[in-house]
């Protein structure tokens, strides 16, 4: 008789553990889903200042077996004025539409030594654009960034 009193409180015991643990789930999931919300306004200034802060390695957009990790201004300027430009627009493009909301369109310039290289396209109405220079190894890089 007492053993069958005991599995009642268990049975209730367990059944609230379920419960709570099925709320704690819920609870983190709608929590995760909040973080991941696009920001409202992402400014062309922030993009340029996010993307222009990474180093990557030489090889992976130069044609080099150098391994050493570089600043991606200087890789981006060594690819425009040598003409190999092909892996840097992936990379950009890539880059860009990760940083960018997917809503948006965008357009961006480099400029090294007279030469140019453009990703994205414009069109609409410009939400913000951003023009800055770096300093790079060869010269300086002027960077056109527009968020449409």
């Amino acid at each position: 008789m007492a053993l069958i009193r005991s599995r009642e409180g268990m049975l209730s015991s367990i059944d609230a553990m379920v419960f709570l643990s099925v709320m704690v789930l819920v609870s983190a999931g709608l929590f995760a889903y909040s973080s991941f919300e696009e920001p409202d306004s992402v400014t062309s200034k922030d993009v340029t200042e996010s993307f222009f802060a990474a180093e990557l390695r030489a090889s992976d957009l130069y044609p080099t077996e150098d391994a050493h990790t570089v600043p991606v201004c200087d890789l981006l300027a060594a690819c425009i004025n040598t003409g190999n430009v092909e892996k840097a627009m992936l990379y950009t493009e890539r880059v860009m539409r990760d940083l960018i909301p997917k809503h948006h369109s965008f357009f961006t310039e480099m400029e090294f030594n007279g030469r140019l290289m453009t990703v994205g396209e414009s069109g609409g109405r410009i939400s913000s654009c951003y023009e800055t220079e770096y300093q790079t190894a060869g010269g300086p890089l002027r960077v056109v960034v527009c968020i449409y």
